[in-house]
C-alpha cells in the first residue's frame, strides 16, 4: 500500500511543485515500514520565505511551524507544512535553512497510515518547542482536528 501512496504522490505533486520537487535531482526515495522518505535537492537555493509562500500558495498545505533556532543565524531556520488528510494523500514537507542561510534541499514524508501521519507530525512539533522560537506554530488542539 506505501508504494500506491509513493506513486501517488510522484505522479501529481512534482508537477504542482516543480521549483522545490524536481524529480531529476531527488536522491533515491528510502522505504521504511509505515512511511518513505525522499530528499530533493534544489537546483537553485531559495530563502525559506520562498519555500513557505510555493508550499501554502500553490498547494494548500497547512503550515504546522516556522521555527528559528536562534535570533543570532539564519541557519537552521525551518518550516514543516503537511497535507490535509480529508483531500486523500498523507504527507509532509520540511525544510530548512543551511549554512548559506537558504534551502538547498525539501524533504518530504509520505504515509501509508492516518494514525502514524498524525503521530509523527505531533512529534515534529513536539521537537521543535524544545529550542529556539516560532515565528509561527499550529495549536496541537488544531493539529488534531485536522485528523479526525
Amino acid at each position: 500500500m506505501l508504494r500506491h501512496f509513493y506513486e501517488d504522490f510522484m505522479s501529481f505533486v512534482p508537477l504542482q511543485l516543480p521549483q522545490l520537487l524536481n524529480v531529476t535531482a531527488m536522491e533515491e526515495p528510502l522505504f521504511y515500514n509505515d512511511y518513505v522518505l525522499l530528499t530533493f535537492n534544489l537546483t537553485m537555493p531559495i530563502e525559506l520565505e520562498e519555500v513557505m509562500d510555493i508550499l501554502e500558495d500553490d498547494m494548500q498545505l497547512i503550515m504546522l511551524y516556522n521555527h528559528i533556532p536562534s535570533q543570532h543565524t539564519k541557519f537552521g531556520q525551518g518550516t514543516c507544512f503537511y497535507s490535509n488528510p480529508s483531500f486523500g494523500q498523507m504527507f509532509k514537507i520540511n525544510a530548512m535553512t543551511d549554512d548559506t542561510e537558504m534551502v538547498s534541499c525539501v524533504k518530504v514524508t509520505i504515509y501509508d497510515s492516518l494514525e502514524k501521519m498524525c503521530a509523527d507530525v505531533s512529534l515534529d512539533l513536539r521537537l521543535h518547542t524544545r529550542s529556539g522560537q516560532f515565528r509561527y506554530r499550529r495549536n496541537d488542539s488544531d493539529v488534531l482536528m485536522d485528523f479526525l
